[in-house]
């Protein structure tokens, strides 16, 4: 009987070396199907990482026998020792498979997203080549509605003349003050000011309908004057409510309390500070108690700033923060409040190491703009 079992327990243990050297081969049933895969290397990466794992075949110390089942194992480790080296090599190699595919994958994801770009940039400016050649389609339709002579040199010159023809202005703005887009991101800042208002909104000088579109979209009623009339006729091209006319006398015609609120983007340096005067009194009277007036201009504050109010040869004098509030103030407007705006970038601003170096940069480069916005008082 106990002769009869060890020949059993011999060929048992042979088995299961035998087993355990097939199982080190092969990986494990089913792990492709059960272990999530992170990249479309990961079918790669699982296999190999499994047999770097069984490199060398090992007895689980939970098993029955284990210590002689391991000593067996070690007693014949020659037979497989070519093969473990073999093995060793060519998961080397494999290694060296997925990490090459690895960058290639990376490489080409970082050509995918340049390409993303380049097609985004490459949209934005056929978009900005679309507007501008309608503009240019405008100007020249407008140019061609013009008197085929000149005035000559001795004819008295006219009041209504601009300084600079229409035409030439607009490439002008086109040009030095940004497009659309850029003007209309400086401006949303003001959409908080304008939100539940007790009447429509009134855009003197109005432009290219940045504003107006701003109000459109936030459901906001809104009318606009413009004195050129290439923009007025633009913005009535995007269904803009947009009258060509002077600012002060369309404003000076709206019914008294009608409006809830009166705004002027970059217009009074464009005139005397009579009109600007005469403007805010016309905006105090049509704006209903409760609505509020925005004037917006140019920094006189900013040396910088300056050079831009330099620039543009249509403008007349600048008007100084303290200038403006003043004449609001006189004109009846009522909890005034000074907004700088249009800050230049960190790189186009002195490296503040002191107090002095702050003071010098307000002066030198302190933001482009600033608005006064004052309020109708509720009796």
């Amino acid at each position: 009987m106990t002769t009869a079992g060890k020949p059993d327990l011999v060929e048992e243990l042979a088995k299961e070396i035998r087993d355990a050297i097939a199982g080190a081969a092969r990986p494990e049933a089913g792990l492709r199907a059960t272990a999530p895969a992170s990249s479309d290397l990961d079918d790669v990466r699982l296999p190999i990482r499994r047999a770097e794992d069984h490199l060398t075949p090992t007895i689980p110390p939970a098993v029955r026998f284990a210590r002689v089942k391991t000593l067996a194992l070690r007693m014949l480790r020659f037979l497989w020792r070519n093969q473990a080296s073999f093995n060793a090599l060519a998961l080397e190699a494999a290694n060296g498979v997925v990490a090459a595919l690895e960058r290639n994958r990376e490489a080409m994801e970082e050509q995918a997203r340049r390409y993303r770009e380049v097609a985004r940039w490459r949209e934005a400016t056929e978009q900005e080549f679309r507007r501008r050649d309608a503009a240019q389609d405008a100007r020249i339709s407008y140019l061609e509605t013009l008197p085929k002579r000149l005035p000559t040199a001795s004819a008295p010159p006219s009041a209504e003349v601009p300084s600079l023809p229409e035409s030439i202005y607009a490439l002008f703005e086109e040009r030095f003050r940004g497009s659309p887009t850029e003007v209309a991101e400086k401006q949303r800042f003001y959409l908080r000011y304008v939100r539940g208002l007790p009447g429509p909104v009134f855009d003197a000088g109005c432009g290219r309908g940045e504003f107006l579109r701003l109000l459109a979209e936030e459901g906001i009623a809104a009318r606009g004057v413009e004195s050129s009339t290439l923009a007025a006729e633009a913005g009535r091209a995007e269904g803009l409510d947009v009258s060509r006319g002077d600012a002060i006398e369309a404003l000076a015609a709206a019914p008294t309390s009608s409006l809830g609120g009166v705004v002027a983007f970059q217009v009074v340096e464009h005139w005397p500070a009579s009109s600007t005067f005469r403007f805010l009194a016309e905006a105090r009277r049509a704006i209903a108690p409760g609505g509020v007036v925005i004037v917006e201009t140019v920094n006189t504050d900013s040396l910088a700033a300056m050079n831009a109010f330099y620039l543009d040869p249509t403008h007349v004098r600048p008007v100084p923060p303290q200038a403006l509030e003043f004449l609001c103030d006189a004109a009846g407007f009522r909890d005034l409040t000074v907004e700088f705006l249009s800050p230049l970038p960190a790189g186009m601003r002195l490296h503040e190491l002191s107090e002095n170096d702050a003071r010098l940069n307000a002066v030198l480069f302190g933001p482009q703009d600033y608005a006064v916005i004052g309020r109708v008082p509720v009796p």
